[in-house]
């Protein structure tokens, strides 16, 4: 027997006997999700269901108090000598760069002003009071349909600022656009981010808040929807569909988790996808495709994810008393996870494709709001519930699309793949961008958008 019939006969039994544990696993495992659930203070008490008007307003003292932390923030250490890039972390001599540009040129209130020109709104849900913005297109489209958009970690609302207006009036915002449809647009922060509430019991995770934002849109008078999502906002939007499938018209992502065990074929393709990419991928941006190489970028640029998943609260502590820390700490990961090449510059890259002050308002949002601990809890909570792993396993059956941008880290799904766990309706790959795709290429991803809902309104012959 040859060595190729060996290796497929090999191939062949793993698959088989992967696919029978998982199969068992699943089987044996009865996912118990609860209907409902209480996150705010105190005992279990009836929501206050009002849907409150909401504008952003930091105090003067906080801004000043910010300040005086500048100034007086401290580093201590230097650049190596022969390491001047962001290899090590934040490059320290641009973190200064970072500072002085805070201090002396950044100003705060015309972006909170940017954030209030969107119409904003608070209710309570789940104990918690949820921040949400909401935007409506003009009366000139013939066809409205709501949007829930889902930002991610350490993103925010304000992720999507260039975004929305391309979204509620793409023939006035989106260049080339030529629709009969617009979107009305609901972006919600997650809790423990933003201006929504952090919880105050544990438990609040990817199901809770898919669980949360389902609710918001019911009070809304949306009960059916499309979603977008990438980094968390996916597992949200994902997970959403997967329990709400009667809510949920069809599922956009930027970002898709898959797990190699999620079921046997996914094993499969990424097994041959190793060893034979150009045989296994259609696609030939993915003929270099190594479970190697997704292993140790994962491993590299996963230490916050393990440290968040375990211990938020104590590197909370630190990031909420230093805003250089923190700042450092966020705007690492729109350095790394816009171009994982960005790595190996002075400045990280980050300016490439944002402004210095788009990011610090990222940032300053988090600052303001006291809330950075909050949003990584959410990785702790990610790993106590044994749900989340298995409803990660079930097949997507809402149709899907999926704009894959080849910068994303630690790497892009091949098509293949999301065909194993989802109803792939709608694939294209863009040969530039990366995690942050609305904030970074808002015109490719609100066009995305709009292509993958065209498809489904012709699955259904236009009667959404």
């Amino acid at each position: 027997m040859g060595t190729f019939a060996k290796l497929v006969i090999a191939v062949a039994v793993v698959i088989v006997a992967v696919n029978l544990h998982f199969y068992f696993k699943n089987v044996t495992h009865k996912l118990d999700i609860p209907k409902d659930g209480y996150f705010g203070p105190g005992a279990k008490h009836a929501d206050n269901t009002a849907i409150k008007p909401f504008k952003v307003n930091v105090p003067d003292a906080v801004l000043q108090d910010l300040k005086r932390r500048l100034e007086q923030s401290r580093l201590g250490h230097e650049v190596l000598e022969d390491v001047d890039s962001f290899e090590y972390g934040f490059n320290s001599k641009y973190l200064l760069e970072v500072k002085e540009h805070w201090l002396k040129k950044y100003d705060w209130r015309k972006y909170e002003a940017i954030l209030n020109s969107f119409p904003q709104y608070t209710t309570e849900i789940e104990g918690l009071n949820i921040h949400f913005l909401r935007v409506q297109p003009p009366k000139t489209y013939k066809k409205v349909y709501p949007l829930l958009i889902v930002h991610g970690w350490p993103g925010n609302v304000f992720e999507f600022y260039k975004i929305i207006p391309m979204l509620t009036d793409p023939n006035k915002n989106l260049p080339g656009a030529q629709q009969d449809f617009a979107f009305e647009v609901i972006a919600p922060s997650i809790p423990g981010y933003g201006w929504s509430d952090a919880a105050r019991k544990t438990g609040l995770n990817q199901i809770s808040v898919a669980r949360i934002f389902k609710k918001l849109m019911e009070r809304l008078g949306k009960p059916k929807f499309f979603t977008q999502g990438g980094d968390w906002g996916s597992a949200i939007t994902t997970n959403l569909a997967k329990l709400f499938p009667e809510n949920v018209i069809g599922v956009h992502l930027n970002v898709i988790f898959v797990m190699p065990h999620s079921n046997a074929k996914t094993f499969g393709l990424h097994l041959l996808g190793h060893l034979f990419p150009s045989f296994t991928f259609s696609s030939p941006t993915q003929h270099q495709f190594s479970m190697k190489t997704l292993f140790l970028e994962t491993m590299r640029e996963s230490g916050y994810f393990h440290i968040q998943a375990t211990k938020p609260d104590t590197v909370g502590v630190a990031l909420n008393d230093s805003p250089l820390g923190l700042a450092a700490y966020i705007l690492e990961k729109f350095s790394t996870w816009t171009n994982l090449q960005f790595r190996h510059l002075p400045d990280g890259g980050i300016t490439k494709k944002f402004t210095l002050d788009e990011v610090l308002t990222i940032v300053m949002i988090y600052w303001t709001n006291g809330n950075i601990a909050a949003s990584q809890r959410f990785y702790k909570e990610f790993f106590m519930d044994p749900n989340i792993d298995h409803l990660g396993m079930q097949y997507l059956s809402a149709p899907t699309g999926y704009a894959c941008f080849r910068n994303d880290v630690p790497n892009t799904i091949p098509e293949e793949i999301v065909a194993a766990n989802a109803n792939l309706t709608h694939f294209k790959e863009y040969p530039d961008g990366g995690h942050f795709a609305a904030f970074e290429l808002p015109k490719l991803l609100a066009g995305d958008v709009f292509t993958f809902v065209g498809k489904v309104e012709k699955m259904y012959n236009g009667r959404i």
